[in-house]
């Protein structure tokens, strides 16, 4: 008897907490939290949305190639250099994805996740030939021809979280997911596609307690809160590989924006509150040349889209008829494109009231 008490006033309070959900559903639609459709670390591959596929030979002097839907295929630069390794630890942030993507995409080099090992990352790279990149490592990359800011790094950079295959002996594509399975490449290839959801821009308000959302076809969504705000600018060195006003990189910690000319250093950086507890970037909470970013309930923003995956990539450097990739600023409560400013500065970027990436 007591059992079938318990049961009825458990199925009663169960009944009850459904309605109540219900009734507030109804009454407070508001309350629902826009994420967007690509937020998980896992891709759905839907082939409608397949933009091209960057096809590196594991050869040296096979010509890489970016080839689209439809058959059509460009050269992009002959195979330079095969990694012979990987590299373990990759940098920090890399231990925030899953094996088999894209972990970050720059204007200087893109670094592929195979695995994460002891909560550590385990990474490849794929570098232009003429271009500098300390985070690789050596023996570590494919190596491509081409400059940093253009082709493989510019209009076909990937996104973070594009998935990345073996394309075995016998030509048949297996998930990158394990260095064992790189003694069997023929070749790899890294698929991009378009994001599910269509964001036109992300907007983030430059001072503490700032919001920061993103726009698409159906308003303004609030994804973030500004934990504190950028006043200056800093000597990133890849923003040596991009022109003004455009990103330079992202990956799961990090969205970089160079504010100089290609060939000249300066820039600043928008990151994830979680990520800034990590050992080396603990710095970056009293500095002037950051961004730190929060969840709206401090729920953790790194590797998550829209900012840390997914969604943003670098432009060509020198492309002034696209969008994509673009940063302005406003000051004075009018857009405007970013002040010229290089090197290491304190209070450059203090009139800048806020910045709008742009993604279409």
């Amino acid at each position: 008897m007591f059992g079938l008490v318990q049961a009825f006033k458990t199925k009663s309070v169960n009944s009850l907490c459904v309605i109540i959900a219900l009734i507030l559903s109804a009454a407070f639609p508001f309350l629902a939290f826009d994420i967007p459709a690509s937020a998980s670390v896992y891709l759905r591959e839907n082939p409608e949305l397949l933009m091209f596929t960057i096809h590196i030979p594991a050869e040296l002097g096979e010509q890489a190639k970016v080839i689209f839907p439809d058959g059509r295929s460009i050269d992009v630069g002959k195979v330079r250099g095969v990694p012979i390794k990987s590299r373990y630890p990759g940098f920090t942030a890399s231990k925030y994805g899953i094996g088999g993507q894209v972990i970050a995409s720059a204007a200087n080099a893109h670094h592929i996740q195979v695995s994460v090992e002891g909560g550590l990352g385990r990474t490849i790279s794929l570098i232009p030939s003429e271009t500098f990149v300390a985070a690789s490592g050596m023996g570590t990359s494919f190596v491509v021809e081409g400059v940093g800011g253009a082709g493989l790094w510019g209009r076909y950079a990937p996104f973070v979280g594009s998935p990345v295959y073996i394309i075995n002996q016998v030509g048949v594509p297996v998930l990158f997911n394990s260095m064992d399975l790189f003694k069997y490449a023929k070749a790899i290839e890294i698929r991009v596609y378009e994001p599910e959801d269509e964001i036109d821009y992300i907007e983030i308000e430059n001072k503490e307690g700032g919001l920061a959302w993103y726009h698409d076809g159906k308003g303004d969504h609030q994804f973030a809160v500004v934990e504190s705000g950028v006043t200056g600018t800093g000597r990133f060195e890849g923003s040596l590989y991009q022109s003004l006003g455009k990103v330079r990189a992202n990956h799961p910690g990090v969205i970089c924006v160079s504010t100089t000319n290609k060939y000249d250093i300066g820039g600043f950086q928008i990151v994830p509150l979680t990520h800034t507890y990590s050992k080396e970037m603990q710095k970056t909470r009293r500095m002037s040349q950051y961004i730190v970013l929060r969840g709206i309930d401090f729920e953790d923003l790194t590797g998550h889209a829209p900012f840390f995956r997914g969604y943003i990539r670098p432009s060509e450097s020198e492309d002034a008829l696209s969008r994509v990739g673009s940063v302005v600023c406003m000051i004075g409560g009018q857009w405007r494109e970013l002040p010229l400013i290089s090197g290491l500065t304190e209070g450059s970027l203090a009139d800048v009231e806020a910045f709008r990436i742009f993604l279409r």
